[in-house]
C-alpha cells in the first residue's frame, strides 16, 4: 500500500511537471517585447488593462507587463522613510506578438499616447540588452536605491543626537550609498571633520 501511494504521488509531480514544461513550450515564441506610453501616473492602470482585457481578447499573444520601480529613503524631522518610484514614469513595458489590430487598439486605450520608438510609423521592439536590465530591475537584481538628504554639500547643519549634538558644521561630502556624511566642525579653534549617519543632522 505504502509503495503504491508513493508511485501515485511520484506519477503526480511527473504530470504537474510536465504540464508545467507543455505551459513553456506552449508560449508564443514571437513575443517581444514593446514600450507603450502612457500618460504620468496612470502606469498601473495601463499596465491591468493590458493584462485583463487585452490578454483576454488576445489570447497568447500579450505575454509579460513590466513597470519597474526604485526604493527611495528620505528623511524628515530625523525619521526615515521609504517609497517605491517608478523608474521610468509615463512608460509601460509589455510583450506582445504585435498586430495591425493590436496597435491600433493599444493606441485607443484611455490614458495611452502611444509606442515609442515607431519605424515609419510601426512600433520598434526592444533590443535584448535593454530587456534584461528591465527584467533585472522589476525583479531586484539591477535594483536602483536612492537614499535622499534634505541638505547639501557646503550647507550648514546642526548635530541633533550622539555625541557631537548640538554641533554646527558644514557639510563636506554625502554618502547617499551608506546613508553617512561628512561634516567639518570647528573644535577648540581648530577644524575637524567628521563622519555621521545623516539621520544626526539637520539643515540650520
Amino acid at each position: 500500500m505504502t509503495l503504491e501511494v508513493e508511485s501515485l504521488a511520484e506519477e503526480t509531480v511527473e504530470d504537474e511537471e510536465a504540464a508545467k514544461t507543455g505551459e513553456e513550450e506552449e508560449k508564443n515564441p514571437n513575443l517581444k517585447w514593446y514600450v507603450v506610453h502612457s500618460f504620468s501616473g496612470y502606469e498601473n492602470r495601463v499596465g491591468k488593462f493590458l493584462e485583463v482585457q487585452m490578454a483576454r481578447k488576445y489570447p497568447d499573444r500579450i505575454g509579460d507587463i513590466l513597470i519597474p520601480t526604485e526604493e527611495v529613503s528620505s528623511t524628515k524631522r530625523g525619521r526615515k522613510s521609504t517609497r517605491h518610484r517608478k523608474l521610468y514614469p509615463g512608460y509601460v513595458f509589455v510583450q506582445i506578438d504585435l498586430t495591425d489590430e493590436i496597435v491600433m487598439d493599444v493606441r485607443s486605450m484611455s490614458n495611452v499616447s502611444g509606442f515609442p520608438p515607431m519605424n515609419q510609423g510601426y512600433p520598434e521592439p526592444l533590443a535584448d540588452e535593454d530587456v534584461n536590465r528591465l527584467r533585472g530591475q522589476a525583479e531586484g537584481t539591477e535594483k536602483s536605491k536612492v537614499v535622499r538628504v534634505p541638505f547639501a554639500v557646503g550647507q550648514t547643519v546642526r548635530v541633533i543626537e550622539g555625541p557631537f549634538n548640538n554641533f554646527t558644521g558644514v557639510v563636506e561630502s554625502i554618502n547617499a550609498e551608506r546613508g553617512r556624511v561628512r561634516v567639518i566642525f570647528t573644535i577648540f579653534g581648530r577644524k575637524a571633520p567628521i563622519e555621521i549617519d545623516f539621520t544626526q543632522v539637520r539643515p540650520v
